[in-house]
């Protein structure tokens, strides 16, 4: 795969993951507004991969791996997404559609990150710049994630016990 199939593929893994939060949002009205404000940071970093930027890499990367962590080591629903997945290829029927898309949801985020990290190790003029848009992903993503949750959906915020008073 070339370095613009490289590209393409991280933001098509974005396309995905925005699609499923659509369809999530569709099914559930309580988080269609938090869904709309979490596709940003996955619309931008398509966009910004396609157009080879470092920025992009780093945002698609963390996003990612920030969906990935709170999805699938906060809560079971990447576990429980795979196991109704398991169930419809044994049975042919799905019990929870709503739970069954966090298997699409966690394959599309994770190739976001990996052809996020392969795009940027493809770009030949890297910059001791990057490390410093990697570090400040790595400190918005999360803090952008925790700011829309607290806003649009608080209850989410208990996935975080660390940001509870002792």
């Amino acid at each position: 795969m070339g370095k613009n199939g490289i590209d393409v593929a991280a933001a098509l893994c974005a396309a995905a993951f925005i699609v499923v939060l659509a369809i999530a949002a569709y099914w559930d009205p309580s988080i269609r507004v938090l869904h709309v404000f979490e596709a940003f940071p996955y619309l931008l970093a398509a966009i910004l991969c396609l157009r080879h930027a470092s920025s992009g890499y780093a945002l698609g990367v963390v996003s990612g791996c920030f969906w990935l962590w709170t999805a699938g080591c906060r809560t079971t629903f990447v576990r429980n997404g795979f196991e109704q997945f398991g169930e419809f290829l044994r049975t042919g029927t799905v019990h929870r559609a709503d739970i069954l898309i966090a298997a699409p949801a966690a394959l599309a985020t994770a190739g976001l990150v990996i052809f996020s990290a392969v795009g940027y190790a493809r770009i030949p003029n890297k910059s001791s710049r990057d490390l410093g848009r990697l570090a400040l992903a790595v400190v918005t993503v999360p803090l952008f994630f925790l700011l829309i949750f607290a806003v649009f959906a608080p209850r989410y915020l208990a996935l975080f016990p660390f940001l509870s008073k002792r």
